[in-house]
């Protein structure tokens, strides 16, 4: 009886430790393959094979510190695609001030952040000049593909780092010469817009005598089509390079309603003002997480 007991007792020993066993292998096979996709720069799949890791083993220590890492290595790479090395730099010193074991995370840290260092440099060594002659350029850009508001947003902008530098006439007076441009066309749009609705209304009254006051509309107002809602949209997407570019210390959100007061200016919504902001913001909101940045 007694050894019977203690067969019992050794086979459940055996099933417990074999178990153990089992979870350790996929533990380390995870973690392993973690590490690998990190030194391959595919932190998306690192950032999965840590978690299976942690499935394997709840609240390791080890596997924790890696995945929190390369979420920041990602974070990291949505600053640099932004341009905004000194953040992306600050954060690669955050990573490889880490207590991990493994340093792979480290490593891949110092590595983005030489590049950053590099592109800093490039971008610093760009004269003031020089950078105002690109933005006038992207903003010539913009005009000929007729997004005259947007444009007009740009040189605002340019307008405000241009003030008070006496020796930049030449420049300030391009600029503002390239506004008054933007300030007819989205005239000429927007009369044309509201000709263009006049004439539609004109077919669709021709037989009647009066027109019906009761409809309330609103003949400032141009129809809220199609086009007008997927302009707006890519106003809306714009402004978010808008932001990582002048917004540095202002909310997401707040930048987003003034920039949307800009363009509302600049298109007569009438009634569908309301419209126009719900598709605005929206369209703002989700360019932005895009970028890997928290929207608030």
């Amino acid at each position: 009886m007694k050894f019977k007991k203690l067969l019992a007792l050794m086979m459940v020993c055996m099933l417990v430790f074999t178990t153990g066993c089992n979870k350790n292998k996929k533990y380390d096979e995870y973690m392993q393959s973690g590490e690998e996709a990190v030194k391959q720069e595919k932190f998306e799949d690192a950032l999965d094979y840590f978690d299976k890791a942690l499935e394997e083993k709840d609240d390791d220590k080890e596997a924790t510190s890696l995945y929190k890492q390369v979420e920041q290595l990602l974070q990291v790479q949505a600053k640099m695609k932004h341009k905004l090395y000194d953040e992306a730099i600050e954060l690669c010193e955050k990573i490889m001030d880490s207590d991990s074991q493994s340093s792979v995370c480290r490593d891949a840290a110092k590595k983005l952040k030489t590049e950053c260092e590099k592109l800093k440099k490039e971008q610093e060594s760009l004269s003031f000049r020089e950078q105002i002659e690109k933005k006038i350029d992207e903003v010539k850009e913009l005009m000929d593909e007729e997004e005259y508001m947007n444009a007009k947003v740009k040189l605002g902008y340019i307008i405000e780092e241009l003030d008070g530098k006496s020796e930049y006439i030449d420049e300030l007076k391009e600029c503002n010469e390239l506004l008054k441009t933007c300030n007819d066309k989205i005239d000429e749009l927007s009369a044309k817009k509201e000709e263009e609705s006049k004439k539609e209304e004109d077919k669709n009254t021709a037989d009647k005598n009066d027109v019906d006051d009761d409809q309330g509309f609103d003949s400032s107002s141009i129809d809220f089509n199609d086009d007008l809602k997927k302009q707006i949209a890519t106003a809306g997407e714009a402004y978010v390079e808008f932001y990582f570019e002048y917004g540095s210390g202002t909310a997401p959100s707040k930048f987003a309603e003034k920039a949307y007061e800009d363009t509302e200016n600049d298109t007569p919504l009438g009634k569908y003002k309301e419209q126009g902001r719900t598709i605005f913001m929206n369209a703002f909101k989700q360019a932005f997480e895009a970028t890997g940045n928290e929207y608030y």
